[in-house]
C-alpha cells in the first residue's frame, strides 16, 4: 500500500509540473579525469568577462562557471553546480574584480581552473575544502 502512495505522489508532483526544474538538470556520472589536485592550487587575479551555466562533466551537472580575463590572457573557471550557487545566493556578475584560488587542469585542450575560493570585493565565496574535496 506504501508503494501506491509514492507512485502516486510522484505522479501527481509530475502532474502540478514542480519536477521539471529538477528534471532538467539530468546528472551525469562525474569525469574522474578533473580532480583538484593541491600541488597544482594557484591564485588568479582578473576581470570576470563571462558568467555562463552548462551541462558540466566535471560535477556532473549544470555547473556554473566563469571566464576571467588576467594579465596571462584568459581562464575558464569551474565554480560549483548551479543549484549550489542558487542555494547560497551566489553571484558573480561580468565585469566584477576576482580573486580565485584554484586548481589548474586542462579541459578541452585549454588551461581551466576548478575553484577553491572566489573573493569579489570583500566577499569570498568557498567552493571547496582546503583539501580540494567540493562543498556541494
Amino acid at each position: 500500500m506504501r508503494g501506491i502512495r509514492v507512485i502516486l505522489g510522484t505522479g501527481l508532483l509530475l502532474l502540478a509540473g514542480r519536477l521539471p526544474g529538477v528534471l532538467a538538470q539530468d546528472k551525469v556520472a562525474p569525469s574522474h579525469e578533473y580532480r583538484y589536485d593541491t600541488a597544482k592550487q594557484l591564485v588568479v587575479e582578473g576581470i570576470v568577462e563571462e558568467v555562463k551555466d552548462y551541462q558540466c562533466p566535471i560535477t556532473g551537472t549544470v555547473g556554473s562557471h566563469i571566464t576571467v580575463k588576467q594579465a596571462a590572457g584568459v581562464i575558464e573557471v569551474h565554480l560549483a553546480p548551479a543549484t549550489f550557487m542558487k542555494k547560497y545566493e551566489i553571484v558573480i556578475n561580468k565585469g566584477d574584480r576576482v580573486a580565485i584560488q584554484g586548481a589548474k587542469i586542462l579541459f578541452e585542450g585549454k588551461p581551466a581552473l576548478l575553484a577553491r575560493t572566489v573573493a569579489v570585493d570583500t566577499t569570498t565565496y568557498a567552493f571547496r575544502s582546503s583539501e580540494g574535496k567540493p562543498l556541494w
